[in-house]
């Protein structure tokens, strides 16, 4: 394989935690009668039918309060036509097991005139027979998508400082590369997949500005880029290049180390030559 071909082998996946986004189709992990049942719990809400409510949710959740909760949740969401809407995000957690059951949280985007009405609602389902564990709702301006989609608006230098250690430690990590395989190295295969993988890992949430750090943790080409759905923040990751830096330490001290063998020999040689002429 060439450089030139190695190298855009190596950028392709660069330009793939750049420009990509995610997209979760939501039926692969909610099952149609789950779906069916989350959406028939709302439109039961919706027309204040709040008995048959408390009847689908968990026992816990069947009392005065939750009764109160609901009714006033009714009042909130009644002035609206709720028929457009969208299943925007979904998670599974399936524990096995004789008494073994599925959890399912999923977020529904309602579009009500020049806003957006939120549900999210937790769903156990054991042994064929689905409950209400979870309820919420929230009504917004804007949708969540426009409010966790990449933009630089609002944004101050930490965020910035991220952005560029994303994209400048991948580039680094390509032209480490390119130097290693022109280098004569001791196993050289270990150099270049140490050299992919970045150790540590700094995040920030784009949304929120909120930074996390994960002292255990890698990533390929040392950055990434995450979406987890619709309404989640992008996540930018990047991670310190140990290999690639070592690579380019010893490259340093082997040149100098280099040069300064090559300064003894001519230094030796010039003191022969005076000593050939005395």
């Amino acid at each position: 394989m060439t450089i030139k071909r190695f190298y855009l082998f190596l950028i392709i996946p660069v330009l793939e935690l750049v420009g990509c986004k995610p997209i979760i189709n939501t039926n692969n992990i909610v099952p149609s009668h789950v779906d069916k049942f989350a959406t028939g719990f709302i439109s039961e809400l919706h027309n204040g039918n709040i008995e048959n409510c408390l009847v689908l949710v968990h026992p816990e959740m069947n009392n005065e309060k939750g009764r109160q909760f609901l009714t006033t949740t009714f009042y909130k969401i009644k002035p609206f036509l709720i028929d457009s809407f969208r299943m925007i995000n979904a998670n599974r957690t399936i524990m096995y097991g004789d008494d073994g059951f599925t959890n399912y949280s999923i977020d529904y985007e309602y579009f009500v005139g020049d806003k957006f009405l939120y549900f999210n609602l937790g769903i156990s389902e054991q042994n064929n027979r689905l409950k209400i564990t979870q309820f919420d709702y929230k009504l917004m301006d804007e949708s969540f998508s426009k409010l966790t989609a990449f933009s630089f608006e609002n944004k101050d230098f930490t965020h910035y400082l991220f952005l560029a250690y994303a994209l400048l430690i991948p580039i680094f990590i390509i032209i480490t590369l390119i130097f290693v395989i022109q280098t004569k190295l001791y196993r050289k295969w270990l150099w270049i997949v140490g050299c992919l993988i970045g150790f540590m890992k700094f995040s920030i949430n784009w949304t929120t500005g909120q930074v996390g750090f994960k002292l255990i943790g890698i990533s390929f080409l040392g950055a990434g880029f995450t979406k987890a759905g619709d309404i989640a923040p992008w996540i930018i990751t990047f991670s310190i290049p140990i290999i690639a830096i070592i690579f380019w330490l010893k490259r340093y001290l082997d040149k100098k180390e280099a040069r300064a063998k090559k300064l003894r020999v001519e230094r030796i040689k010039e003191q022969e030559s005076k000593d050939d002429i005395l």
